[in-house]
C-alpha cells in the first residue's frame, strides 16, 4: 500500500533513488514499503515525461541530483559509451578496488593484462622468478629495490652531467696546454738555431784568432831564436839594430 509522504520526504526518498541506493534500504530508511518507494520513482518518471526531466527535478526538489545525471549522461554519450559499457567498467573498478589496486594503477594493470599473452611476458616472469631464486629476494624486495635505484636515476644523471662538463672543461684546458707546449718547443727550436749559429760564429771568430795568435807566436819564436844566437856572439837585439843601421848608413855612402 502507498503511503502518502510529505513532499520533503518524497525528495529524500527520490535522492536517495538517484544516487543508487536499493529501495529496499530507501525504504527501509525512510519506514516505508518498497512498493511506495517504486510508486514516488514512476510518479516523477511520468512528470519528467510531460514537462522535462530537469522542470520535474525542480518540482520534486531534486533538481541537482538530475542534474548531475543528465550532466553524466552527456559524458557518456560524448566518450561513446553506453549505459551498460559504463555499468560494465564500474564493475571493473570496484573489482580492482577490493584487489587493493588504486585507479592510479588501472592502466599499468590493464597494460600487463594485455601483455599476458605476448610469449615475452613469459620469458620475462621466468627471469624475474629466477632473479629472486638466484638473489634469494621476494618479488617485492625486486621492485623495492628498482624503484630504489629508479628513484636514485636522477641525481646520478645530475652528477654524471657535471663529470661529463668537468671532463670537457679538463679536455680543453689539456688543448690549450698542448697549444702552448707547442708554441714553447717552437720558440725552443729557433733559440737552439740561434745558438748554433752564434756558436759557429764564434768558433769562426776563434779559429781567426789562433791564426792571428799563431803568426805572433812564430814572430816571437823566431825572435827568441835570433836573440840566443846572437847572445853566443856577445851580441843583443839593441847592439844588433845599431849595426843594422850603421850598415845601412854605410852602403849608402859607399
Amino acid at each position: 500500500m502507498t503511503v502518502r509522504l510529505s513532499p520533503h520526504k518524497v525528495s529524500k526518498i527520490l535522492r536517495d533513488y538517484f544516487s543508487g541506493i536499493p529501495q529496499t534500504r530507501i525504504a527501509k530508511g525512510a519506514a516505508i514499503d518498497q512498493s511506495s518507494v517504486s510508486h514516488y520513482a514512476s510518479r516523477f518518471s511520468k512528470r519528467a515525461a510531460i514537462i522535462g526531466i530537469l522542470a520535474a527535478g525542480k518540482e520534486f526538489g531534486v533538481f541537482n541530483e538530475v542534474d548531475e545525471l543528465r550532466s553524466l549522461s552527456a559524458e557518456l554519450y560524448k566518450s561513446g559509451l553506453t549505459v551498460s559499457e559504463a555499468r560494465r567498467g564500474v564493475n571493473i573498478i570496484k573489482a580492482f578496488l577490493q584487489l587493493g589496486i588504486s585507479p592510479e594503477q588501472h592502466t599499468v594493470l590493464i597494460k600487463v593484462c594485455k601483455e599476458v599473452g605476448d610469449p615475452g611476458f613469459i620469458h620475462a616472469a621466468m627471469k624475474l622468478s629466477k632473479i629472486e631464486q638466484d638473489n634469494h629476494i621476494s618479488y617485492k624486495d625486486a621492485v623495492s629495490r628498482f624503484e630504489k635505484i629508479t628513484s636514485q636515476l636522477p641525481a646520478v644523471e645530475k652528477q654524471l652531467e657535471i663529470v661529463q662538463a668537468e671532463l670537457k672543461s679538463a679536455s680543453s684546458t689539456l688543448a690549450e696546454k698542448k697549444h702552448e707546449l707547442a708554441a714553447t718547443e717552437a720558440e725552443l727550436m729557433a733559440l737552439q738555431k740561434q745558438a748554433k749559429a752564434k756558436e759557429k760564429e764564434l768558433e769562426q771568430q776563434v779559429d781567426a784568432k789562433m791564426k792571428t795568435a799563431g803568426i805572433q807566436y812564430k814572430e816571437i819564436d823566431e825572435i827568441a831564436k835570433l836573440k840566443k844566437e846572437l847572445a853566443n856572439y856577445g851580441l843583443d837585439i839593441a847592439t844588433l839594430i845599431k849595426l843594422a843601421k850603421e850598415f845601412s848608413h854605410g852602403s849608402g855612402k859607399y
